[in-house]
C-alpha cells in the first residue's frame, strides 16, 4: 500500500486536497451515486475554455493523471489493454491499464472508461473515465482501494496538459532492440522543475496508450506485453467527492 500511495499520491486523493487541480472546474455534488451504473458516473461536458494549471498545483495536479495517459497516444478500443511494470527504489509490481467501456454523451462525444489494476497487496484499482475527441479530457477518476469504499473526483485535465508533461526538449526515432515491442520507436525528452528529465518512448504496437516507456529520475514504467478481453473491475458505485473551493 506505501508503494502505491507513491505512485499515485492516493493520500491527497482520499482527503479530497488535489480537487482543485484545475483552474477550470465545476462544482460535483458530494454525494453517493449508489443505484446507478456503477461503471459510469454522471457525466458533465468538457470544459469550453482552456484548461490551464497555476504553477503552484502542477505537481498536485500531476498526481491525478497516471504517466501512461499523460503521455499516451490514446488508442480507445474497448477490451484491449497493456501491462507495464512500474519500478522505483522501493519495489516494482505490474499495472494493467485497459479500456473497459464507450458510451456516447449528450454532446455526441464518446466518453470512454479506462482501468489502471495496480497489483500490489492489497489491490488497487484507479479508473478514469475519458472524452474522446482531438484532445481526450480526463474527466473524473475514481480510487478503489480495499476495504475502503471507492471514490471518485473531477479532474478535468487534458491527458496530453502541457504543463504537467513538462518542456518538450528533444523528438528523434529510435529503436526498441528487444521484447514484445521490438521495432521502430520514437523517443521524446522533457524537462520537468529542477531540471528533471522524462524520457518517453512512444511504439504503434503497443495497444490502449501507444506508450512503451517512461523513465525519470526516481521511477519507470515498462511495457511487457499487451493484448484484448479486458472486463470492467470497478465494481462498487464510487462515492462522488466535490472539487473544494479555491483556498
Amino acid at each position: 500500500m506505501r508503494r502505491l500511495l507513491t505512485a499515485v499520491s492516493v493520500v491527497s486523493l482520499l482527503t479530497g486536497t488535489a480537487g482543485d487541480a484545475s483552474e477550470e472546474v465545476r462544482p460535483a455534488p458530494a454525494t453517493s451515486t449508489a443505484g446507478q451504473e456503477a461503471a459510469r458516473p454522471p457525466a458533465s461536458p468538457a470544459p469550453a475554455a482552456a484548461i490551464t494549471v497555476a504553477p503552484a498545483r502542477v505537481e498536485e495536479a500531476r498526481a491525478l493523471v497516471p504517466p501512461p495517459l499523460l503521455h499516451a497516444r490514446f488508442q480507445p478500443v474497448v477490451g484491449t489493454w497493456v501491462e507495464y511494470e512500474y519500478r522505483t527504489a522501493q519495489g516494482r509490481f505490474p499495472v494493467r491499464v485497459s479500456v473497459v467501456g464507450e458510451t456516447l454523451r449528450e454532446d455526441g462525444l464518446p466518453l470512454y472508461q479506462v482501468e489502471l489494476d495496480y497489483q500490489t497487496t492489497p489491490r488497487a484499482l484507479m479508473a478514469a473515465w475519458v472524452v474522446g475527441g482531438a484532445r481526450p479530457v480526463v474527466e473524473r477518476l475514481a480510487i478503489s482501494v480495499p476495504p475502503h469504499p471507492p471514490i471518485s473526483l473531477p479532474v478535468d485535465l487534458y491527458m496530453d496538459q502541457p504543463e504537467l508533461r513538462g518542456v518538450l526538449t528533444e523528438e528523434k526515432p529510435t529503436d526498441i532492440r528487444e521484447g514484445a515491442f521490438a521495432g521502430k520507436a520514437r523517443q521524446r525528452v522533457y524537462r520537468q522543475e529542477a531540471q528533471r528529465s522524462v524520457s518517453v518512448i512512444l511504439s504503434t504496437k503497443v495497444l490502449v496508450t501507444g506508450v512503451e516507456s517512461i523513465r525519470d529520475d526516481t521511477a519507470s514504467w515498462v511495457a511487457r506485453k499487451t493484448g484484448s478481453g479486458a472486463q470492467p473491475e470497478l465494481s462498487a458505485v464510487p462515492i462522488a467527492i466535490p472539487r473544494l473551493p479555491e483556498q
